[in-house]
């Protein structure tokens, strides 16, 4: 496989899983916001943190400006996260891609790309179908979804698009667990009730399966364990590093070269310190250093990735 194609696939699918978090967490948000009667602390301002480049003083400014969050995020063509140009950037991958993407996928990412420009997409985020839009936009992700699992054969081109996938996925959680124990002084022993913490895990479609299985209190340490900890999350910490681990062994397969051998020792650094912590007994600032410190690793690992395969300099 071409070392192009490799990276389109790479950064077709870091691209489109960075829009279905970020479309999850807006989802989430907005439709809470109509809940008055709960005291939100705020509001979209994790949203804004991870996914814009503007300063705290325009984050805090904006972070109950529902119209414009909803156009910033969905349609601002100034803002290189916005789900307008994550997909541009998706087709343009995919259209590198071509003859390693089935026809389904590329049709799907081909219409997502024509409704993101249609010329009354602003307008209709400032009417009531603003709810309409950000539904379609979700389905439209999870249909993405569908047809990569199911059409997508599984060779070298899966492999780099699933590693690209589960980097961009490890990142946004990491992300949005700071974003919400920041505020908290990454206080473990805290007594924050699960009204804070449904925005979160409904962010990261967790939400059902924390009540089934952490329903005692206190919910600050629990939601970690799920969050980072849970093997059987699917946007956990750990569960996107297993998959990781699987795809590399895959794509290193009978390759002996002395600097797969370097990549593999490194991302086995980083997914030992993770398993390896004692989550039980993890005390606040340990959390604070586990967070920043596997963040900080995986983007290094992710460069140096790149650069191995892709040729980037």
């Amino acid at each position: 496989m071409l070392s192009r194609v490799a990276d389109g696939m790479f950064w077709l699918s870091r691209y489109m899983e960075r829009t279905d978090g970020m479309l999850l967490t807006l989802n989430t948000s907005y439709i809470l916001s109509f809940d008055k009667e709960i005291n939100d602390q705020l509001g979209y301002k994790p949203l804004l943190e991870y996914y814009s480049t503007l300063s705290q003083e325009e984050m805090i400014a904006k972070q109950y400006d529902t119209n414009f969050v909803l156009k910033y995020i969905i349609c601002d063509s100034q803002n290189d996260n916005s789900v307008k140009n994550l997909v541009i950037k998706s087709r343009e991958n995919a259209r590198g891609a071509q003859d390693k993407i089935t026809k389904e996928l590329w049709e799907h990412i081909n219409s997502m790309y024509h409704y993101m420009n249609s010329s009354d997409l602003p307008k209709k985020l400032e009417s009531p179908d603003a709810l309409k839009v950000i539904t379609k936009l979700n389905k439209d992700l999870l249909l993405y979804n569908g047809i990569l699992q199911v059409t997508m054969p599984r060779g070298l081109g899966w492999c780099f698009s699933s590693i690209g996938r589960h980097i961009e996925r490890c990142l946004q959680t990491i992300s949005i667990l700071q974003a919400y124990y920041a505020p908290l002084h990454y206080n473990l022993e805290g007594e924050e009730d699960l009204m804070y913490w449904r925005r979160l895990l409904f962010s990261l479609s967790g939400y059902e399966l924390y009540l089934k299985s952490y329903s005692n209190i206190p919910h600050n340490r629990k939601v970690v364990q799920q969050v980072i900890f849970n093997k059987d999350f699917a946007h956990s910490v750990i569960y996107t590093l297993d998959l990781i681990n699987k795809y590399l062994d895959t794509l290193f397969k009978d390759n002996n070269l002395s600097e797969t051998r370097t990549l593999m020792n490194q991302f086995g650094r980083l997914k030992s310190y993770v398993a390896y912590t004692d989550y039980q007994h993890l005390t606040n600032q340990e959390l604070e250093d586990v967070l920043n410190n596997t963040k900080n690793q995986l983007i290094q690992f992710s460069t140096d990735f790149s650069k191995l395969f892709f040729s980037y300099t």
